[in-house]
């Protein structure tokens, strides 16, 4: 059967457990995990953020390959990342407030805006639909590809579909589930106010472009801050993890339909007013600040995660607890879990299935992939370049100018590219000191050699700031390819 692996990042390091067995499969060390969304996993790269420097960390998802890949430092301290679309894409959310997205195959930055007044400190995503939340309280909802249109075309801000501003405090987590775009998802978003709220987002298309806005279905009440959340597939119970211990609370409830004593389902909330304070079902703990919680694919179990790196596995129709992970690594405190379908080379069938069953042994095509030897990730970068040229273009285009030593200023004039704000810049300045030309004819000299040299010094400036951002790419690239793997 299919099997899921479960991430736990603490301070020692993110350790990868059996979520059915308990067993240890894989672990990554050299890194320190301080947040809840602090670290990305996909079927074959972990990518992790430290706590104490701006610098992404990423490993091999292997047996026994415990050592950091790639490392090579972020554009700015970030809180949260995301992985998209099987790894594809990596968003990340930083503590300024900015959202950025790379492709990670190229490393390619390909958008970077504004989206909160604080920090983001969650994301979730669904079906190409990107869900912020900030320190600011409000969680905004995004179409991944028309906030990258936007950027491409240059438009001075990007803006989301839809947001929701109905909490008090910081957002703590987000949960997105599937058919948010159709009309048929939901959006859960957790705050450190005590409060999970259930929103429905009403989209409509605008011509090329898609707007919407929230409705606030209901309002789940709690008596402490909540850490995170997890939804099951049928939505039809939430998972809180708060100071408190951790919970569950069913999103429908058992009615007398008629005379007969039939019962029936009806789902709770329909109404921004509704809250519901009370049919919070706790689990028997004896950790109360719980800081994270994942569920099974088909929520049959759950994982929770205590501050004091107590990590447990639990039944979520009983709410009995099935085991205890035992590891010293967790005695440094833990910081946040993700649960997720286990990669062939860390136990998953070597058979593929169709339509959830096994096909017949005599027509089963073997997966053989015991071990990965490389991953699709190129160091991420810095800046947000105008044009499509990848990364490793640039790269070996800037080591190829590195090795010519005798070559001139001018060949660097003509392969640069200018900074369009220095050389706007120099536009407006020449424009003004034309204003400001005198008839006299000497001073009319002075004034065009003035020009000149101001020219040729914001010619230079930019020369030398487009060199600078290539050269220090350059320098990270070769440091990385020479260190001892």
């Amino acid at each position: 059967m299919f099997t899921e692996i479960v991430g736990v990042g603490t301070a020692n390091g993110i350790q990868v457990y059996d979520l059915r067995r308990g067993t240890k499969l894989a672990q990554c060390t050299g890194v320190s995990v301080g947040g809840r969304q602090a670290f990305g996993m996909s079927e074959t790269w972990v990518a992790s953020v430290s706590d104490k420097r701006a610098v992404c960390h990423v490993y091999m998802l292997n047996r026994g390959d415990a050592s950091a890949k790639l490392v090579f430092p972020f554009p700015e301290e970030i809180g949260c990342v995301q992985v998209l679309d099987g790894g594809r894409y990596l968003v990340a959310g930083a503590k300024s407030g900015r959202i950025l997205v790379w492709a990670t195959a190229s490393g390619r930055m390909l958008g970077a805006w504004d989206a909160h007044y604080g920090a983001v400190t969650a994301l979730g995503s669904s079906d190409g639909v990107l869900v912020s939340g900030g320190e600011d309280a409000a969680a905004h909802v995004w179409v991944l590809a028309q906030a990258l249109d936007q950027l491409a075309r240059g438009d001075s801000a990007v803006t989301p579909i839809a947001s929701a501003a109905e909490h008090t405090m910081a957002i703590s987590s987000v949960h997105v589930t599937p058919g948010v775009l159709a009309g048929r998802g939901r959006i859960y978003t957790a705050a450190r106010d005590h409060t999970c709220k259930q929103w429905r987002v009403r989209v409509e298309r605008q011509g090329p472009r898609y707007a919407g806005r929230t409705e606030l279905l209901a309002t789940l009440l709690y008596t402490t801050a909540i850490s995170d959340i997890a939804v099951d597939a049928s939505e039809t119970r939430v998972f809180v993890a708060t100071a408190a211990g951790l919970f569950q609370s069913n999103l429908y409830v058992h009615t007398q339909a008629g005379a007969d004593g039939t019962c029936a389902l009806t789902a709770l909330g329909g109404t921004g007013s509704a809250v519901y304070s009370e049919n919070h079902v706790q689990f028997a703990t004896a950790e109360t600040d719980v800081v994270a919680v994942g569920l099974s694919c088909d929520g049959t179990l759950a994982v929770s995660a205590s501050r004091d790196g107590v990590v447990r596995v639990w039944d979520t129709g009983s709410r009995q607890c099935l085991r205890t992970i035992s590891d010293k690594q967790l005695a440094g405190g833990v910081s946040g879990v993700s649960v997720q379908l286990a990669p062939p080379q860390l136990g998953a069938p070597r058979t593929l299935a169709t339509a959830g069953l096994l096909r017949p042994d005599a027509m089963a095509e073997a997966v053989v992939a015991p071990r990965i030897s490389s991953i699709s990730f190129a160091p991420l970068q810095r800046l947000l370049r105008a044009d499509t040229t990848e990364a490793t273009a640039f790269e070996a285009a800037v080591k190829t100018r590195l090795s010519g030593s005798r070559e001139s200023m001018a060949q660097f004039d003509a392969q640069l590219r200018q900074d369009s704000a220095y050389s706007q810049t120099s536009r407006a300045d020449s424009r003004l000191l034309g204003a400001l030309r005198p008839a006299d004819g000497s001073a009319r000299k002075q004034v065009a050699d003035l020009q000149q040299q101001m020219e040729r010094l914001q010619r230079h400036n930019a020369r030398t700031r487009a060199l600078n951002d290539e050269l220090y790419q350059s320098a990270v690239s070769e440091w990385l390819a020479a260190r001892p793997q």
